[in-house]
């Protein structure tokens, strides 16, 4: 009895635990070999290059001869497209896990790494990375197609501002995608946390409106549009009547954390 419990508890916190990059490449193979990754990350690039060139096309329209473009209405345009996208960010973040609950293979997983927040922090790191690479670089191509399409651009294109706003794209979508994660975990399903990112970005700011507490949407995570914490990062400038860029990121950040926490929780006492 003594030799068995030695040897278990060995294996629990011993050789039997992968290495942690291990767990990150095993959380790789299973994000990019899900079909529902490359629809989702294919229809967010169409989605926000597109919506951005939209936005361009209209400006280039309505122009004047010799007119130009602010650089600021052409960050405007890239995060439109990222305003209309993020539904499959969160379809993309939400599927990573609760395709696993949803087929059973949540069992394995947690067999396999009894370690579970080391697992599910894996699965984390994983989906925000994408989530972020994602996001810079498509906002990114959507703004130098925005310069393209313009008929000319006033301002500095390598302005600090600017150049914070185009790869914030990719900032907001990681906590996002994070934010989603959590969400998925704490009510184990896809369904479940694709409604309720729904309900927070569409419908609360909308019920907010004419509520008398307008105020309170300057600390709600994400959102449809300028106002949310989340989106003061994607601005050149403070927002008005919103957060300073950094600060409503850190508040985008700390509901990630909060939502993280009850997401490790919640694997570690209560899935089996």
């Amino acid at each position: 009895m003594t030799t068995t419990a030695a040897t278990t508890k060995q294996g629990y916190a011993g050789s039997s635990q992968p290495a942690f990059h291990d767990l990150l490449r095993s959380e790789w193979i299973k994000i990019r070999t899900v079909r529902s990754t490359g629809w989702c990350l294919a229809l967010f690039t169409l989605i926000t290059i597109g919506i951005a060139t939209l936005v361009a096309l209209n400006r280039n329209a309505d122009a004047s001869t010799g007119s130009r473009v602010p650089v600021d209405g052409i960050v405007t345009g890239g995060t439109l497209g990222v305003a209309a996208g993020q539904l499959a960010i969160v379809v993309f973040a939400a599927s990573a896990i609760g395709g696993e609950y949803g087929s059973g293979m949540i069992r394995t997983s947690l067999s396999a790494v009894p370690w579970r927040r080391r697992w599910l922090a894996a699965k984390a790191l994983v989906v925000a990375l994408t989530a972020l690479a994602a996001g810079a670089v498509v906002n990114a191509v959507s703004f130098a197609v925005g310069c393209v399409v313009a008929p000319g651009v006033s301002g500095a294109l390598m302005d600090p501002g600017v150049v914070r706003a185009v790869l914030g794209g990719g900032l907001y979508l990681s906590g996002l995608a994070l934010l989603t994660l959590a969400v998925a975990t704490v009510v184990r399903g896809t369904a479940g946390a694709v409604v309720t990112m729904s309900a927070l970005i569409y419908v609360v700011p909308f019920l907010l409106l004419g509520s008398g507490f307008e105020s309170v949407q300057r600390f709600l995570p994400v959102g449809l549009g300028p106002g949310s914490a989340g989106w003061a990062i994607m601005q050149p400038g403070p927002m008005l009547g919103g957060l300073a860029p950094w600060s409503g990121f850190a508040v985008l950040c700390a509901w990630a954390v909060v939502a993280m926490t009850g997401a490790l929780y919640a694997v570690e006492k209560r899935d089996v």
